[in-house]
């Protein structure tokens, strides 16, 4: 998954504190003997930093072939971020550096997936994977089919089971034209997609007003918390205030995080006063309160509903805990995927590392870390089976929807339930499940829509209930995730 990054530049004092640790590994020599006679003893923190630079040294001047000291002095960092045994602080080379740094212009040369790292695998003994949080819309991925909860087992033929998400990402990702092969597995079954990498672009939101019986909805989804999110929101927001627009649905759903000052911009313009939310960390200057300003773009009397599921993390599940914790909105999914450590990255020339320094808290002092949040009203999304996914994966096989297709490129809704009826009863699958899959095959090539009425029943019922006379009793009852907890 792409991190959750308060992105700060490495301070003068720490670049130079790191190089002086790096010249004095350089310089410092050793003896086997006096090795083993500082492990007499349990070392204290100065002592291991001292035994450190004595290996550093004595592979230097002993290994049998000359080694490169960049190589060995970044396998010490890399060693040492892994031993914390924490997935989102790790060592970044070149590669990885390259994508964190352009992450947060929204383009990239890649298949367009969201990934993080497995966090259970079936036993304690078993790989844990690379997996897929979700693929990004109009993509090489999301044109192939592939789902939220897919595991990568392999990158080009490589296990992925040792691999960090930062690893993954950068063997994915490349030049636009390349190519790479990853390997799926779905439930039981796995599968390979041979992959053309592409540009991938990554529009921040996509906005739109639903027009349905009950009434307009506003409608927007948030894709990436980058610096230009804010403003695409605020002006989003405005041209549906002067439509005349008073209720609205923000979608975070599959949305893995992005900057921790995207978030607070973009939550200050629906909440007036408060906390958004607060860091805590061991050192003090990570001990921050964020809380809203006095404005907002659309009056705080408007109607609010945010939509989340388990790929809602990191800072979409800040927005989520702030505006339920405030009572600002209601929550409507399924829960999220709980991330609530907030990262920093250390550039070192051309490499650096990334370090979990603080959590953070949701205005009611809740961190959400490896919990996430429960939603007020829970919509669960269609979902298989194995047993049924066995059989999603023959009817894929058999190529019965491709030729059915070929036969009908356009088919109308009549037509294609006509033919989903047909293949859900031959097949024992839920008839709206492929009546979906045939759509959304049929309409591969085209830009994806902005939302689905015919589907999304998540989508559905927020605009029942936004429209509905239970809303506002709703929000007052609502519990803050610290009422949950107690």
């Amino acid at each position: 998954m792409k991190q959750f990054n308060s992105r700060r530049s490495s301070s003068p004092a720490v670049v130079a504190a790191l190089l002086g640790v790096l010249i004095l590994l350089t310089f410092a020599s050793v003896s086997v003997p006096e090795l083993q006679a500082q492990q007499t003893k349990t070392p204290d923190a100065k002592q291991y930093s001292q035994m450190l630079q004595s290996i550093y040294a004595f592979i230097l001047q002993n290994y049998v072939d000359e080694p490169d000291p960049a190589l060995i002095y970044q396998g010490a960092i890399k060693g040492m971020l892994d031993a914390l045994g924490d997935p989102y602080s790790t060592f970044l080379d070149e590669d990885m550096m390259s994508d964190l740094m352009t992450e947060t212009e929204g383009t990239y040369g890649g298949v367009g997936l969201y990934i993080s790292k497995q966090r259970t695998a079936e036993s304690p003994d078993a790989p844990r994977y690379i997996e897929v949080v979700s693929p990004i819309e109009d993509t090489p991925a999301w044109k192939e089919g592939i789902k939220p909860g897919d595991l990568i087992i392999k990158i080009d033929g490589e296990d992925t089971a040792p691999l960090s998400t930062d690893k993954a990402s950068a063997k994915i990702r490349g030049t636009p034209g390349t190519k790479v092969t990853l390997t799926f597995r779905r439930g039981s079954y796995e599968f390979e997609v041979t992959f053309t990498r592409s540009r991938i672009e990554i529009p921040a939101i996509k906005s739109a007003i639903i027009e349905t019986a009950e009434g307009r909805t506003g409608y927007l989804r948030i894709i990436e918390w980058i610096p230009q999110t804010a403003q695409k929101v605020k002006a989003a927001l405005t041209d549906m205030q002067a439509r005349g627009v008073q209720r609205y649905i923000v979608d975070v759903r599959s949305n893995p995080g992005g900057l921790l000052s995207s978030v607070i911009d973009v939550s200050d313009l629906f909440i007036d006063k408060g906390v958004i939310v607060s860091t805590r960390g061991r050192v003090k200057n990570e001990n921050t309160e964020y809380k809203a300003k006095s404005s907002t773009a659309i009056p705080v009397g408007n109607r609010v509903i945010v939509l989340i599921n388990q790929g809602s993390a990191s800072a979409s599940e800040i927005f989520a805990g702030a505006m339920k914790d405030s009572r600002r909105a209601l929550l409507l999914g399924e829960k999220t995927y709980g991330k609530g450590s907030v990262q920093q990255i250390f550039p070192l020339d051309k490499v650096g590392f990334k370090l979990t320094m603080a959590r953070y808290y949701t205005p009611s002092g809740v961190n959400i870390d490896k919990t996430g949040i429960m939603p007020d009203i829970e919509v669960k999304e269609l979902t298989l089976n194995d047993t049924q996914l066995a059989s999603l994966q023959k009817l894929y096989e058999s190529g019965e929807i491709t030729r059915f297709l070929q036969r009908n490129p356009n088919p109308d809704k009549a037509t294609r339930e006509a033919f989903a009826n047909t293949l859900a009863e031959q097949w024992k699958l839920p008839a709206i499940f492929i009546s979906k899959i045939i759509r959304d095959e049929a309409m591969r090539t085209e830009q994806a829509r902005i939302y689905d009425l015919e589907f999304d029943t998540q989508l559905l019922e927020a605009i029942r209930i936004l429209h509905g006379e239970t809303f506002d009793t709703m929000l007052q009852n609502a519990k803050t995730l610290a009422d949950r907890q107690g």
